[in-house]
């Protein structure tokens, strides 16, 4: 990921924009608190770097028209709702999408894209550790102690590994990526999967199982089989309480199970008497109340899953935008590989393909499009694949939309 004549001239980004950047993405691991804060200053000095010339300007993405078309029908469902006020608040969350638009603008140079990666690992890799530290000691959660790593639970943990997970796997599987990078790479790969075991949270176990197999499909076919064997094998030869976990994955007779299938019987009941905006974007505690089975017991706030939590809360209308936005994010990752990419960054759009298919497979499961941790490593992962798009996409043949950006410097 050095520099190269191909990706282009490069495009200046004062050097405060790019500490805070550096601030941000090295949070983006463990602190939602400081993660948001680097991000509003970030967009803040951006704002009025942009307005004085001295930094890049953003220009039209494919992105544009399904990110806004989800923000105005959830707008919409927010309006219609019986609790306006909270729906409107709780639409705070997209304003988390300006992540892809922040790095896709500023990440201007393949030295810039390393720095990154080093960034991420270190702090993905460091996190991971914390989180192994934490099951070691005993201070993690329940009989199996579950690491919720610097978080308030395991899920969101999970949630993060998974994306960390794939991005790390596929570097140290790139073929061509140098010794050094895929020696860091399999080091943080291998904490941060160990970790991601010790959060015992199945739904990420899922996803991360697909995104290893997308990602060994692309660059190591050939590990395919041995993998499934050695995944076999694994689970075992685990202790009878960790298999006993693995096993709950397909037991729907397990508690977690049952209170999904009492979710999905619910959420039918919403969908079908507010079947083309849905209820509003609020907490659904109070909804689903209304509409849980009568063998139910416990009461929740969102769905479990993605998809029925955007029918229930904007209708099919918002169901259709959110499918479409997912295909314009697939769609964005996928062209990247038709474009002449070095080893690491071919290596860490797979890398990409892996983890959103994985946060996808996970979301079937958990409300992770609203946990503001894990969608906002997602979008940095995006942004990243946004940038690399417009470094190697050939000039001459380059479709307006999809240049990303532009900047016009200062004459004089």
């Amino acid at each position: 990921m050095y520099s190269d004549p191909r990706s282009g001239p490069a495009i200046p980004v004062p050097v405060a924009l790019q500490l805070v950047l550096g601030v941000f993405l090295l949070a983006s691991t463990f602190s939602i608190a400081l993660t948001q804060t680097a991000l509003g200053l970030a967009l803040i000095l951006w704002f009025f770097l942009a307005l004085k010339r001295k930094a890049p300007v953003p220009r039209r993405t494919t992105l544009d028209v399904p990110v806004l078309l989800l923000i105005v029908v959830s707008f919409i469902a927010a309006l219609l709702s019986d609790r306006r006020i909270a729906s409107l608040i709780n639409l705070k969350n997209y304003a988390l999408m300006t992540v892809i638009y922040v790095i896709g603008s500023l990440l201007t140079t393949r030295r810039m894209a390393l720095r990154q990666f080093a960034v991420l690992l270190a702090s993905g890799a460091g996190v991971a550790a914390y989180g192994i530290a934490i099951y070691l000691l005993g201070k993690g959660f329940g009989t199996l102690g579950r690491s919720p790593g610097p978080f308030s639970n395991a899920m969101t943990f999970g949630g993060i590994l998974l994306i960390l997970c794939s991005l790390f796997l596929a570097v140290a599987a790139g073929a061509g990526v140098v010794k050094r990078l895929r020696c860091a790479a399999i080091g943080a790969a291998i904490v941060s999967f160990v970790a991601l075991f010790f959060t015992f949270t199945r739904s990420s176990w899922v996803g991360a199982v697909i995104s290893v197999v997308i990602i060994l499909a692309f660059l190591r076919r050939r590990w395919l089989v041995p993998f499934a064997v050695a995944l076999v094998l694994f689970v075992l030869l685990l202790p009878a309480q960790y298999r006993a976990r693995v096993e709950s994955i397909w037991n729907l007779k397990h508690p977690s199970n049952v209170h999904r299938l009492q979710l999905l019987k619910g959420s039918m009941g919403i969908i079908r008497d507010h079947p083309v905006i849905g209820v509003g974007t609020m907490d659904l505690a109070d909804v689903y109340r209304r509409y849980m089975p009568p063998d139910a017991v416990q009461v929740f706030g969102h769905m479990h899953n993605i998809f029925l939590q955007i029918a229930v809360q904007t209708g099919f209308v918002g169901l259709a935008a959110f499918c479409w936005l997912l295909f314009a994010f697939f769609r964005l990752i996928v062209r990247n590989l038709k474009l002449d990419l070095p080893p690491p960054e071919r290596a860490w759009v797979v890398g990409s393909i892996g983890a959103l298919a994985g946060f996808i497979v996970n979301g079937l499961f958990e409300w992770n499009f609203g946990d503001a941790e894990v969608v906002t490593l997602l979008y940095i992962v995006l942004g990243d694949n946004l940038a690399l798009s417009r470094m190697f996409q050939p000039a001459a043949t380059a479709p307006r939309a999809e240049s990303a950006f532009a900047y016009k410097p200062r004459i004089g």
